[in-house]
């Protein structure tokens, strides 16, 4: 079983608004490079170049997640998918399927003998009035713990939201499949060991503060979400990561997390550096934030000597 991310072998919070964790969480994608947060001149999302003499990379950066039926134009990507050497796409993490036994266990021990509205009675008027906006009974979420809960709830709000975890990954890898295009991760790491980490030796403090985050994203609404969806298919590069990204901020928390990002943007940065000894072009899919993040993937190749080309540049 493959997995997108690694986070998502639980199925955590897919979104989580930045005030409840920002006063505690060190945040390396907070600051961006502004000369990389570019609004697209072509029709569709926003693409950087990244290139040397003989090889160009068309870096398109995307969303954790869509809404369902969100439309965006694919004439830019179905361009350069054409004649590409590869199509490099995330990290990702591993789980085979004798590992769901032990996944089962796992999930087993995010619950709590303690009621959750006992857990937590400050939050008790808030995870009700969470449970009633989702549809859920009175009792829901109280056997688990404030993680578990988090997760929980996280899951039935992007239910609700109708938000698609696989786009806009699923339909850039149909496209390159239709073009006889390999698609390759960046990375890939084994599951098990992150789940487990995440699961055995979170702290309370963090599980607290993702289930506080969690219930503020529910109460927030869907408008932000939505908006970062709309101006990401537009090529709007500063609206698409304005969007909510406490999610990100809840994984560092976690034990483990924090290095196991690191290693992601290395792995990035590895797999593009490394597809530019290949004369041609290539297509590759990475978060847009990380990529124009300071320290991220476009600020690290650009301080490896490599040509990186903004979305407002001239096309090509």
């Amino acid at each position: 079983m493959i997995l997108k991310h690694a986070a998502l072998a639980l199925g955590l919070m897919a979104l989580l608004p930045t005030a409840a964790l920002a006063q505690v969480i060190d945040d390396p994608e907070a600051t961006v490079v502004e000369a990389l947060v570019v609004n697209a001149r072509l029709p569709g999302p926003a693409w950087w170049k990244v290139s040397d003499a003989d090889t160009t990379i068309y870096v398109l950066g995307t969303l954790a997640s869509l809404p369902k039926g969100l439309g965006w134009d694919t004439s830019v990507l179905e361009r350069r998918l054409d004649g590409a050497f590869a199509l490099i796409m995330p990290p990702v993490g591993r789980a085979g399927l004798t590992d769901i036994p032990a996944l089962l266990r796992l999930r087993g021990k995010l619950k709590s003998d303690v009621p959750l509205d006992q857990a937590a009675p400050e939050l008790a008027p808030r995870l009700a009035r969470v449970r009633t906006q989702l549809g859920k009974a009175p009792d829901s979420y109280s056997e688990w713990s404030p993680l578990g809960a988090g997760m929980m709830i996280g899951l039935d709000y992007q239910k609700t939201t109708r938000l698609d975890g696989g786009e806009p990954d699923r339909t850039v890898e149909r496209l390159a499949r239709k073009r006889k295009v390999k698609s390759r991760p960046a990375g890939v790491y084994k599951a098990m060991p992150m789940v487990k980490a995440v699961v055995r030796e979170h702290s309370a403090e963090a599980g607290r503060l993702c289930l506080e985050g969690m219930l503020s994203e529910v109460e927030a609404g869907t408008a932000a979400t939505q908006a970062a969806a709309r101006a990401w298919a537009e090529g709007n590069v500063r609206g698409a990561i304005a969007g909510p990204r406490n999610f990100q901020r809840c994984m560092r928390a976690m034990p483990g997390m924090a290095d196991m990002q690191q290693r992601s943007v290395n792995d990035e940065v590895n797999a593009l550096s490394e597809a530019l000894k290949t004369p041609g072009h290539a297509v590759a899919l990475f978060s847009i934030r990380g990529l124009v993040a300071e320290d991220g993937v476009l600020d690290r190749l650009r301080a490896r000597g490599f040509k990186v080309t903004t979305p407002g540049d001239t096309p090509g």
